[in-house]
């Protein structure tokens, strides 16, 4: 066997925790992935997975040797995309992550023309609101919305969210339209968890910047589901500006406090740091960036 080949079927089965995933990406039988392990382990002399009824687990040495091989192999694809670029376009797998909501509306749409315009490419896509281990898991380009946390991934800023503070008409025949930011402390407003300023909303007007400490009945982990609960009249919600405006058109929302510039957040493209990015993720990072470059949803533009 292949000793490449056992390497990377081995990594694989740490990254995805499942048999019959890899032997899905290869287009074999689980027990032929079974079977590469054990030749693997034979050929080491020693165990390297353990496996209970719902989890793989990693031995020491297994460990050890999961570190091991992940260098290697991203030394060796790192040469071969080297070579690859100067004289063919990108080719392989591409494995993509993204938040569900963003992903829906600004990834997969984008997706066919990339693959019209790289052939040779193939996708794994997953979209969740989970902050991936792009290493770990095997992930090629994470888009991640907000500021980042300090780490050693490569980051490239690919457009903006502009946000709008927005509720229905019910609500705010009800409940009166806010006039400064202040009087946001006597409405619900409706938070969405995930967002790196939590329930502290902030603002700017000529210069000048609020910062309320806003509370309200409902939160949660999904931008459509806060969304959901605007229409519906529960009240108030500081959201992105590609997430609203079909309603804010349509009449469903109105926008408040228009005058105030809320603060956005920054999207970017994240990828682990190697000294030599392979061209499948320059390729997709180029393409999606000239894309959201024209499309003024996602830039900071009135």
């Amino acid at each position: 066997m292949d000793q490449l080949t056992a390497m990377r079927i081995f990594v694989r089965l740490v990254q995805s925790g499942s048999f019959s995933e890899v032997a899905r990406e290869l287009g074999v039988s689980q027990s032929s992935v079974s079977k590469r392990l054990a030749s693997l382990e034979e050929k080491l002399g020693a165990r390297l997975l353990t496996r209970t009824s719902r989890k793989l687990h990693l031995t020491e040495v297994g460990g050890d040797y999961f570190e091991r091989c992940l260098q290697i192999l991203m030394d060796v694809d790192e040469s071969e995309s080297s070579v690859r670029s100067l004289t063919s376009n990108p080719t392989g797998l591409l494995r993509i992550t993204a938040p569900v909501s963003f992903g829906q509306r600004h990834i997969i749409p984008r997706l066919p023309d990339f693959l019209s315009t790289y052939p040779s490419m193939k996708l794994d896509v997953i979209l969740t609101e989970r902050q991936v281990d792009l290493v770990g898991e095997g992930i090629d380009v994470a888009i991640r919305i907000g500021t980042l946390a300090d780490s050693n991934l490569v980051a490239r800023h690919l457009g903006d969210g502009p946000r709008l503070l927005v509720a229905s008409k019910s609500y705010l025949d009800k409940r009166g339209r806010p006039s400064h930011p202040d009087e946001l402390k006597d409405h619900n407003c409706l938070v969405y968890s995930l967002q790196n300023s939590g329930n502290i909303w902030h603002f700017k007007k000529q210069n000048k910047t609020f910062a309320v400490q806003v509370q309200g009945n409902v939160q949660a982990n999904n931008g459509d589901a806060v969304r959901e609960m605007a229409l519906a009249g529960v009240g108030i919600i500081m959201i992105s500006k590609w997430m609203s405006q079909p309603y804010i058109q349509e009449g469903q929302l109105e926008v408040i406090l228009p005058d105030y510039t809320l603060q956005g957040f920054p999207i970017q493209a994240v990828y682990p740091h190697s000294r030599y990015i392979p061209s499948k993720i320059r390729s997709f990072v180029d393409f999606i960036k000239q894309s959201f470059d024209a499309d003024p949803q996602l830039q900071n533009t009135p």
